[in-house]
């Protein structure tokens, strides 16, 4: 038993928690932190003790006690003199919440706790500079600011790190702000001389490989798992589904009023503005039925202080409320106990799925969900967002399988690497080109890009008089770098949720939270625009009436759907599997949709596993049910849409009805058509597939790349020709 290898004062705040025990993930992270020199992965589910089963060990080796108690204790042989252990945090609110967690317990060791980010008081952070020591907790946004400011203070603060403990893992893995961590960690030990272990903490894991090679890179140490082993806890779910119609739509808010009365629910959405929709109609609703105003909401464009505010009644009313969500309560913050997690449409991911799902079930140890799906009007399509959520809730419950991060070592970020050059030249000064290359290429990230690459990289740098030479041959920062990096945006690498004005001539005709290629179409105001110039800087996309169909409509972002959700919806299609959960509208929607599937052919049992699905509509046209994941899907399409291959493919019309079917016009007869697809995926690549000014900026410093970089970061992480030549 670990227990007796822990400090006297941790023991004495166990004791007075009154917990009979330790869990098995904290007992044998004791051992893992005090005889190993790995670092850990602590993968576990929401609220079964990760924070503990990190810092309890980590608490004792900084206050000089596991040495003592016969472990290895700190390598130091006494407390470090400088910030011990560093907790990266995705959030604010996140980091305060642990911080509050973590206050009572550092202050029996008499060891320091410091918070660092935008809303931290300035006082402590000058405390801090002044005396380094203790638990230094920070987003990663404020690490680059301090970085990037404080170039001179980080061996002061840093040269005795022992620990990094990187909470959340999943939120960063195959991330913009997960690669920049990695960077961050490789310049601190590079300047400050240390050499931290990492612990990583996680209840949202499909791969654990995955994860402890993330953690593991750019380091010369292994990872160790920790994990609670497969814990089977029965879920409660329950899915309906409301056709989009005026006749329906009270019936959906009246039952989705009953579903959370009287509750303590959070109902998540996959977008702020229905997150708004759905309150404003549910506060309808319970002032007809004159009851009371229960009604919260939370997401990233609410003020923080609102934000907050909603977070504490959640963590302290026993009270019924309702709060509508985006992303921002997926995290690990204490809300207290939840009765009921709602969510509204398909979840963006499997691992959405499961981090929203963990938020409920810590009283009864059942979490519990309800599925409500508002969907369009069908027509003769599929109900995709009802196959979808089935898909994404089946491979969940029966494979446990989620979502693969992706390798940031195997990636081209060049964005990043815009980023982070102009970081290490504003924080470190004048470098020789063979010696920045040297110093950015060797972090973790940059392993796949090449010197070439990063010297074209530079030349457009120094053409936008972002970077200059001096007269000795140096590369310093240079004044448009200089006024970009000196504005607190430049912190962060993920492109924020600022919205673009959209103008025709003088008019405002409303607004967009996407940067679409110029060329493209959006819709807006129930008509469709061309796109005819894009101003990143002022934020203003200038347009001009377009005729529908005559262009591509640029729909914005989303989450990208992964190739297997895909595959199981299709074989949900085929299938004639009952699920019990399903409400009999959801059910008989269902039904329906086999049948028609089994008319078109699509439930052949002699069909490929893997392939489109192609039916004949009559006179020169097709559907093709291509049964491809996002990436896959948005290689087809510039295939499809590129002048040289339409003529080749005798295209004359193309109609994207949803992401998962296309509707085709061609000269063709169906069976050349799919040769001549075949023959143009067996010599594609993706230089003759894309052109820069096609491309929507999607990360944050994209403006601001060659286009030939550009095209390469776009194709290596948006498309995927492999995928998309099985159709």
């Amino acid at each position: 038993m670990n227990y007796a290898r822990l400090a006297p004062f941790i023991r004495e705040y166990i004791y007075e928690k009154k917990w009979d025990e330790l869990r098995d993930i904290q007992n044998e992270c004791i051992g893992a932190v005090l005889d190993g020199e790995d670092h850990i992965l602590i993968a576990a589910r929401t609220a079964s003790g990760k924070t503990e089963a990190a810092f309890f060990p980590v608490i004792s080796v900084l206050a000089g006690f596991a040495a003592e108690a016969g472990g290895r204790g700190s390598p130091l042989g006494r407390r470090p003199a400088t910030v011990g252990a560093l907790y990266i945090g995705p959030l604010k609110a996140l980091i305060n919440d642990q911080g509050e967690r973590l206050k009572p317990l550092a202050a029996l060791g008499e060891i320091p706790l410091w918070l660092w980010h935008g809303d931290a008081p300035d006082n402590q952070k000058k405390k801090l500079l002044a005396n380094p020591a203790g638990i230094l907790q920070i987003t990663p946004e404020s690490l680059e600011a301090l970085l990037l400011r404080r170039p001179e203070k980080i061996k002061a603060l840093f040269a005795e790190l022992l620990f990094v403990i990187i909470d959340e893992v999943h939120a960063f893995m195959g991330s913009s702000r997960g690669s920049q961590i990695l960077c961050q960690l490789a310049r601190i030990e590079t300047e400050a001389g240390c050499s931290p272990r990492r612990i990583g903490l996680s209840a949202t894991l499909g791969d654990y490989r995955e994860a402890m090679d993330w953690l593991s890179l750019g380091t010369n140490r292994q990872t160790v798992l920790i994990n609670e082993g497969k814990t089977k806890r029965k879920v409660s779910i329950a899915l309906d589904y409301f056709s989009q119609s005026k006749s329906e739509e009270q019936h959906y808010y009246e039952a989705l009023y009953r579903q959370c009365r009287n509750l303590r629910c959070i109902i998540f959405t996959n977008s702020r503005l229905e997150a708004e929709e759905t309150i404003a109609a549910l506060r309808a609703v319970s002032a007809r039925r004159h009851g009371e105003d229960q009604y919260h909401i939370h997401h990233g464009s609410i003020s923080a202080a609102l934000r907050a505010e909603t977070e504490k009644t959640l963590r302290e009313s026993t009270r019924p409320i309702t709060t509508a969500a985006t992303a921002t309560l997926e995290m690990g913050i204490d809300i207290g106990s939840l009765d009921r997690i709602i969510q509204i449409g398909p979840p963006l991911s499997v691992a959405g799925f499961v981090q929203r799902l963990g938020r409920s079930g810590r009283r009864t140890g059942k979490p519990e969900i309800y599925f409500t799906c508002l969907d369009e009007s069908l027509h003769e399509s599929f109900p995709w967002a009802l196959l979808k959520t089935i898909a994404i809730i089946d491979l969940y419950l029966k494979e446990k399988w989620i979502e693969p991060a992706g390798n940031p070592g195997a990636s081209l970020p060049y964005s990043l690497l815009y980023h982070q050059t102009l970081s290490i030249l504003a924080s470190l000064g004048e470098h020789s080109p063979a010696a920045l290359a040297q110093r950015v290429l060797s972090l973790p990230v940059f392993s796949h890009i090449t010197t070439e690459d990063y010297r074209e990289l530079l030349t457009g740098l120094a053409a936008s008089r972002l970077i200059e030479k001096t007269e000795e041959g140096g590369l310093i920062i240079g004044l448009e770098g200089e006024r970009i990096t000196t504005h607190y945006s430049f912190y962060s690498t993920f492109a924020d949720s600022s919205e673009y004005r959209v103008l025709h001539g003088d008019r405002e005709l409303g607004k967009v939270n996407f940067l679409p290629p110029l060329g493209n179409g959006i819709i807006l105001g129930g008509r469709c625009w061309r796109v005819e110039k894009a101003d990143p800087r002022n934020r203003e996309i200038l347009v001009s009436p377009s005729e529908a169909g005559s262009l591509r409509v640029w729909k914005g972002g989303g989450a990208d759907i992964h190739p297997r959700v895909v595959q199981r919806m299709r074989e949900i299609l085929r299938g004639n599997e009952i699920y019990p959960y399903l409400s009999p509208s959801a059910a008989s929607l269902l039904e329906d949709a086999r049948r028609r599937a089994a008319e078109q052919g699509l439930g052949k049992k002699d069909e490929n596993s893997r392939g489109g699905s192609w039916t004949g509509r009559g006179g020169g046209s097709f559907t093709i049910y291509p049964w491809l994941g996002s990436k896959g899907m948005r290689t087809l399409l510039l295939v499809l849409q590129h002048e040289d291959y339409r003529k080749t493919l005798g295209i004359n019309s193309l109609y994207r009805e949803s992401d998962f079917a296309l509707h085709i016009g061609s000269s063709l007869a169906m069976p050349l058509f799919r040769e001549e697809l075949k023959n143009i995926f067996m010599r594609l690549n993706s230089d003759s597939l894309l052109r820069a000014d096609q491309i929507p900026l999607t990360d944050k410093f994209d403006q601001y790349l060659p286009a030939e970089l550009l095209i390469k970061q776009y194709a290596a992480s948006m498309l995927d020709i492999k995928e998309a030549g099985t159709v």
